[in-house]
């Protein structure tokens, strides 16, 4: 056997015993985003409190965790931290084979949190029937959804629209003639500001203050 097949058959026994891909390319941790309106809203995941929002912080990846906003004055909102399976999990079976996956299994690594980032609108626990008719206000509702669903919205962006774009443009209160017109607009200001939420203050602060 020559040196370099040597070399080569010595790494690839270190890659298929190693730890999984999904461990080694993405952790057992994740990056996680919180944005409120109002702001200084505490966040707590399974029982530990985060912080106050705005915030970003890493949380352990598990499945069946849940954030609870709460403020005082404010009806406190619980969303679930959905996940979904890791994309390097299945490079992970190629290169790893049993071992590599069952590793991420048991690290956590399998899974991934989707959406990473999250955006809540608190309720005021007293408010008048006609603050309770208009709230949350047009501006929290569009950047509401333009977080929720960034990733759509990005994907109908780059193919010139879509059925996510479409629905922004409604809560922009733009008229399905107006699509075309705003494309090129909404597409600068999500390379300009590829952070999802400062996105979408952007394109409300544009669309909703004329």
């Amino acid at each position: 056997m020559t040196r370099n097949n040597l070399m080569l058959f010595v790494g690839l026994v270190f890659l298929a015993m190693g730890p999984g891909c999904a461990s080694i390319m993405h952790g057992n941790s994740q990056e996680m985003s919180f944005q409120s309106s109002p702001e200084e809203v505490t966040v707590t995941v399974g029982g530990r409190v985060l912080g106050k929002t705005p915030l970003t912080v890493r949380l352990d990846k598990k499945t069946g965790q849940a954030a609870v906003f709460s403020k005082d004055g404010y009806t406190p909102i619980t969303m679930a931290l959905t996940t979904q399976l890791d994309s390097w999990f299945w490079g992970n079976i190629v290169a790893g084979g049993f071992i590599g996956s069952t590793t991420d299994a048991i690290n956590g690594s399998v899974d991934e949190y989707q959406p990473s980032q999250y955006f809540v609108t608190l309720t005021p626990v007293k408010v008048s029937r006609l603050e309770r008719f208009t709230w949350p206000s047009t501006h929290a509702k569009a950047e509401s959804f333009i977080i929720s669903n960034y990733t759509s919205l990005m994907m109908n962006l780059s193919q010139g629209g879509g059925e996510t774009y479409g629905a922004l443009v409604g809560l922009l209160h733009r008229g399905p003639e107006e699509e075309a017109a705003m494309l090129g607009t909404i597409q600068t200001l999500a390379t300009v500001h590829s952070d999802a939420p400062a996105f979408a203050k952007q394109v409300t602060a544009r669309y909703l203050t004329q």
